[in-house]
């Protein structure tokens, strides 16, 4: 949903919205930048419009890990099942993953490691 397409007034806007929000955010600035009110202020909500969908700042950074987990964590989970003959095509299983965007978010994963850093 673009912007010109939002309604002026009585939009809240959608978890997947602020999420997405949410997660541009932590790319670009850090954990630090994922705020409730430069979040409301990007997406053009009031503040009172993230509590729609979400209970705390907290809850919204759980979601970004379950992000992080899904996107990253579970593809190399997944490469580890694949069928393979050898320990060398495991290997290679497991090494492809990281050569996929589509499959690993190599972005989201360097914000998350530097955000584990100062956490």
């Amino acid at each position: 949903m673009t912007q010109e397409s939002l309604p002026d007034r009585g939009w809240r806007g959608s978890p997947e919205l602020w999420l997405d929000a949410a997660y541009e955010t932590l790319i670009e600035k850090g954990v630090d930048g994922v705020k409730i009110m430069p979040l409301a202020n990007a997406l053009k909500l009031s503040r009172t419009s993230f509590y729609w969908f979400f209970k705390d700042r907290r809850q919204l950074l759980a979601m970004l890990l379950n992000r992080w987990e899904d996107s990253t964590t579970g593809a190399l989970v997944a490469a580890t099942r694949d069928y393979a003959a050898t320990e060398t095509e495991a290997m290679l299983n497991v090494i492809s993953t990281f050569l996929s965007d589509k499959v690993f978010d190599t972005r989201l994963e360097l914000a998350v490691r530097a955000w584990a850093q100062q956490d």
